[in-house]
């Protein structure tokens, strides 16, 4: 959970603001499918809030923004450049330089188990034990 830091315990400036946002971009397609939440809507989410004159009680971002601006600046893709999202299947958004480490049945395989999971409805489908080593 987010460390807190107003009198409300929010860090925004305008929650309800905020939370309108949020609701709007959960419910739209962009950066996922409507209703599921992602890293891509959190992304959507920060920048119309800032947009819209929303602010922040501290200048020192929690440990989830600081996250959220190291993913912004990485070059995500899937294995074959296409948008993930494909019908009633989605497949495996990685950073490219993690796709450039894998070996080319390791990127099948971890891009199989996503789609096969999203087919299923799971918006978050564990990777392979090959991808999980890239991460170390």
């Amino acid at each position: 959970m987010p460390k807190r830091s107003g009198q409300d315990g929010s860090v925004y400036t305008d929650a309800n603001l905020r939370d309108r946002l949020k609701s709007e971009i959960t419910a739209g397609d962009k950066g996922g499918r409507p209703g599921q939440w992602s890293a891509r809507k959190a992304q959507l989410l920060a920048r119309a809030y800032e947009d819209a004159g929303g602010g922040y009680t501290s200048e020192e971002r929690t440990e989830a923004q600081g996250h959220l601006v190291e993913w912004a600046e990485e070059e995500w893709t899937t294995a074959d450049g296409e948008p993930a999202v494909r019908g009633e299947e989605t497949a495996r958004y990685l950073p490219k330089g993690t796709w450039e480490e894998l070996t080319p049945a390791q990127r099948h395989a971890t891009d199989a188990r996503k789609r096969a999971g999203s087919r299923v409805g799971g918006q978050f489908v564990p990777n392979t034990a090959a991808r999980k080593a890239t991460e170390d």
